[in-house]
C-alpha cells in the first residue's frame, strides 16, 4: 500500500518537474535554458525533499512504552520528592499529557484493553489468573491493525494475554517476538527466571542473556527498529516492560540511589527499577535522534496500573494503589508526543480518557484502516484532544473494572468515572474536584448522580453479563506448535499464578479449559515442576534463580501415581516410578471443547495435589 502511494507521488512529481523544463524550453536560447535547468534541478530537489516530508507525516513510526506496576505518583515531574527520574521528566514536558487517564488497577486486563480498544470483561482477558486471562479469538487487535496497514510489528518483553496458541504474541499480529512468558519472572512458568542473568524466548526458541531484562527489551528493540528504518518499512513497537514489578531486584548502581534515602529496602529496589528504565528511555531517544526517526516517530509512554510500592512514598494525594478500584489504583501515566505531527505545544489535557482509547485513536490518527468486527470499540478516538480540533471534554462516562481473582462479580472494585465524578461499587460517590483523596462519600447529597452513574453501570453490566461464564480456550493439536504446554496459572476460576504457590505444593486442583483442532489420542504429560527444569515428581524445587538469586525450595511431595480426567468423566491412572520427572497418559478427544484435569496421588491413593504443569501433544 506504501509503495503504491510512493509511486503515485513520485509520477505527479516528475509531471511537474517535466512541465516547467518543457515551457522553459519553448522560451528561452541555449544559455538562459542551462541556467533554467539548474534552477529547476535544485527546484526538483526541493519537491523530493516536501514529499518526503509529506511520506513521513502520512506514515510515521510507532513506538509503545509500557511499564509493569509504575504508579502516577512514581515519577519526579509528578512531584514524587524521592524517586529521580529527569529523562521521563524531560519527555513529560515535550509531551501532550492526559492527566485523567485510566488504566486497568492490574495487568492482564489492562493488556487486554490496550490491545483491543475493549473492556476487560468484554474482550474476556478480565482477570490475571484462573483461566480467564486470554483475550477472544474473533476480536481486532493493535498489532493486527497495524500489520494489516502495511506496518512492520515488534513485540519485546512482556505480554501476558497467553502463552499458548492461539493466543501467543505472534498469533495475535506481531511479525517480531523477544518475549517472556506469563506476568513476569517469577510467574509460574518462568520460575527460576532472573533479572540479572535473563532467560527469554526469541520467537519460540529459548535463549540467555546477560543483560538486566530491562536493557534487553531496549537493546532488542533498537536492533530491530534499525533494520525496520534501513527498509524504509514504518513500525509499531511495543516496549512492554516487566519492571518495576516484583520481584524487586534492583542493579546495585540504581539500588544505591535509594537504599540510604528510604527504610523499606523493597521500595529502594522498586524506586532503582524506575531509575533504570529512565536510563534507557534517554538511551532510545539518543537513538531516535541519531537515527533520524525523532520527527516522524509517534511516542506513547504509559504505565499498566496503580504502584505496587511507592505508595509508601507517595502516590499523589490518591487513595488506594494497584488492585484497587479507587484513583490509585488506576489513574495512569499517558504521554504522547510526536513532533511532526503537527500537535501543538506541550500541554495538559484533562479530559476523562481511557486505556481503551489508544487503539481508536492511533487508527483515527494514522488513518489505519479497521477490519469488519461484531465488537465495536468501547473507547473513542482521542484525535481532536490531541490536535486540538472541535475538542469538548465535558460528559463522557467511563467504566474501570476487572474480574477479581476468580470469576466477574458485578460491582466488584468498580469505578464510573464522569468527569470529576468517582462512582466506586454499588453506591459511594466522591467529588475529586473537593476531594481528591477519596475520604468523603457524598452520594447521600447527590442521590439523582448516584442514581444515573449506576444506571450506566448496569447497563454495560447487562452488555457482558451473558457471556461473563464463558472460558477462552487453549487450542492443543494444531500444526502451529509441536506441543501445548498448560500451567497451573490456567485452571479455571483457581487462584495460582506464581512460583510461590507451586513450591509450597498447595492441595488445590482446577480445570484446563481447551480446544481440541484434530480429532484422535493425545498424550498427556503430567509434571509437578516446569518442564524444562527436568526436576524429579517427588524432589523439591530448585534453590536459586538461574542467574543464583535464592528463591524458596519448596517441598516434596510424596507422589506416586497420577490421574487424569476428560469433561469431568471417570479418571485414568499411570504410575510414577523413582526419578521420573512426568507421568504419561493417553486419551482420545473429539474435535472440540473440552476439560481436562490432572491430580497427583500419594501411595494411599489420596489426591495431594494438582498437576501443577501439563504438556499436551496430539499423536
Amino acid at each position: 500500500m506504501f509503495e503504491q502511494k510512493k509511486t503515485e507521488k513520485i509520477e505527479k512529481l516528475l509531471c511537474i518537474r517535466n512541465c516547467f523544463w518543457l515551457r522553459s524550453a519553448s522560451n528561452l536560447n541555449k544559455t538562459k535554458i542551462k541556467m533554467k535547468k539548474k534552477v529547476f534541478a535544485h527546484l526538483w530537489l526541493f519537491l523530493l525533499v516536501c514529499w518526503n516530508l509529506v511520506q513521513a507525516t502520512s506514515h510515521p513510526n510507532v513506538i509503545l512504552i509500557v511499564t509493569d506496576d509504575q504508579g502516577y505518583g512514581d515519577l519526579g515531574a509528578h512531584g514524587n520528592p524521592i524517586l529521580q527520574t529527569p529523562n521521563l521528566d524531560k519527555l513529560h514536558g515535550e509531551s501532550i499529557r492526559f492527566s485523567n487517564f485510566h488504566v486497568s488497577p492490574v495487568c492482564t486486563p489492562m493488556r487486554g484493553e490496550l490491545m483491543t480498544g475493549l473492556y476487560a470483561l468484554r474482550n474476556k482477558a478480565g482477570m490475571v489468573p484462573a483461566g480467564r486471562n486470554l483475550m477472544r479469538k474473533d476480536i481486532v487487535t493493535m498489532p493486527g491493525v497495524f500489520a494489516e496497514n502495511g506496518y512492520a510489528t515488534g513485540l519485546f518483553g512482556k505480554w501476558h494475554l497467553g502463552d499458548a496458541y492461539p493466543h501467543r504474541p505472534m498469533d495475535r499480529g506481531f511479525q517480531r517476538v523477544v518475549w517472556h512468558k506469563g506476568w513476569g519472572l517469577a510467574s509460574e512458568i518462568e520460575y527460576d527466571n532472573d533479572y540479572y542473568y535473563t532467560r527469554y524466548l526469541d520467537e519460540m526458541e529459548v535463549k540467555y542473556s546477560d543483560r538486566f531484562c530491562t536493557n534487553l527489551w531496549f537493546d532488542t528493540a533498537m536492533e530491530w527498529m534499525d533494520g525496520q528504518i534501513d527498509s524504509e518499512q514504518p513500525f509499531f513497537t511495543y516496549i512492554a516492560l516487566n519492571t518495576p514489578h516484583s520481584p524487586f531486584h534492583a542493579l546495585a548502581k540504581d539500588f544505591a540511589k535509594y537504599g540510604h534515602q528510604v527504610s523499606d529496602s523493597s521500595v529502594a529496589h522498586f524506586f532503582g527499577l524506575i531509575d533504570n528504565i529512565d536510563q534507557n528511555y534517554a538511551r532510545l531517544d539518543l537513538w531516535m535522534n541519531e537515527r533520524g526517526i525523532h520527527e516522524n516517530t509517534l511516542l506513547i509512554f504509559m504505565n499498566d496500573n496503580g504502584t505496587a510500592r511507592g505508595e509508601k512514598i507517595f502516590n499523589a494525594g490518591m487513595r488506594g494503589k494497584k488492585g484497587s478500584g479507587y484513583e490509585g489504583g488506576h489513574r495512569g501515566i499517558l504521554f504522547v508526543r510526536w513532533p511532526g505531527g503537527k500537535l501543538g505545544n506541550p500541554r495538559e489535557v484533562d479530559y476523562a480518557s481511557s486505556v481503551t482509547d489508544i487503539l481508536p485513536t492511533l487508527a483515527d490518527m494514522l488513518d489505519l484502516k479497521i477490519p469488519k468486527t461484531e465488537f465495536p470499540f468501547d473507547g473513542i478516538s482521542l484525535k481532536s484532544a490531541l490536535d486540538n480540533t472541535d475538542f469538548s471534554k465535558n460528559g463522557r462516562k467511563l467504566i474501570v473494572q476487572f474480574g477479581s481473582r476468580f470469576r466477574p462479580q458485578k460491582f466488584f472494585r468498580s469505578c464510573v468515572i464522569f468527569d470529576h465524578w468517582r462512582l466506586n461499587g454499588k453506591s459511594e460517590l466522591y467529588d475529586l474536584s473537593k476531594d481528591p483523596g477519596q475520604e468523603h462519600d457524598v452520594s447521600d447529597k447527590f442521590p439523582e448522580l448516584t442514581k444515573a452513574l449506576r444506571d450506566y453501570y448496569n447497563e454495560y453490566w447487562d452488555s457482558i453479563e451473558e457471556s461473563n461464564a464463558f472460558i477462552e480456550s487453549i487450542v492443543v493439536g494444531n500444526d502451529a506448535e509441536p506441543f501445548t504446554d498448560l500451567t497451573c496459572n490456567n485452571w479455571v476460576e483457581v487462584d495460582f499464578d506464581n512460583r510461590n504457590h507451586v513450591a509450597g505444593g498447595e492441595s488445590m486442583g482446577g480445570v484446563w479449559q481447551i480446544e481440541a483442532d484434530k480429532s484422535g489420542f493425545y498424550r498427556v504429560e503430567l509434571a509437578r515442576w516446569p518442564f524444562f527444569m527436568k526436576r524429579a515428581l517427588t524432589t523439591t524445587g530448585p534453590s536459586t534463580t538461574i542467574g543464583g538469586m535464592p528463591i524458596e525450595e519448596g517441598v516434596a511431595l510424596p507422589i506416586t501415581s497420577g490421574s487424569l480426567s476428560v469433561d469431568g468423566s471417570q479418571a485414568i491412572q499411570a504410575n510414577a516410578h523413582k526419578d521420573n520427572t512426568r507421568i504419561v497418559l493417553e486419551v482420545e478427544l473429539s474435535v472440540g471443547r473440552h476439560t481436562l484435569q490432572g491430580w497427583f496421588h500419594d501411595a494411599s491413593g489420596k489426591k495431594i495435589a494438582g498437576a501443577f504443569y501439563s504438556r499436551v501433544t496430539k499423536l
